[in-house]
């Protein structure tokens, strides 16, 4: 196809917002994924005497983010 022309056509560029917007969610939930692994694999450095103490602190960071997104999500 003409470039001038897939300048021009909305169906083009409506594609290529989806497609782009589709790569993008792709990678957050790759960088979501690569988090929570680093996130577990810190847990893992915390010596067990601190890992009670840890939970808490992982708890009501979770209880924060549900009270923040509760109308939204649940």
């Amino acid at each position: 196809m003409n470039p001038l022309y897939e300048m021009f056509n909305q169906q083009y560029i409506q594609q290529q917002a989806q497609q782009q917007h589709h790569f993008q969610q792709v990678k957050q939930v790759q960088d979501t994924a690569k988090a929570l692994k680093d996130y577990l694999d810190g847990m893992d450095k915390i010596e067990p005497p601190y890992q009670a103490a840890a939970n808490a602190e992982f708890c009501a960071i979770i209880w924060n983010y549900i009270q923040r997104h509760q109308n939204g999500m649940f």
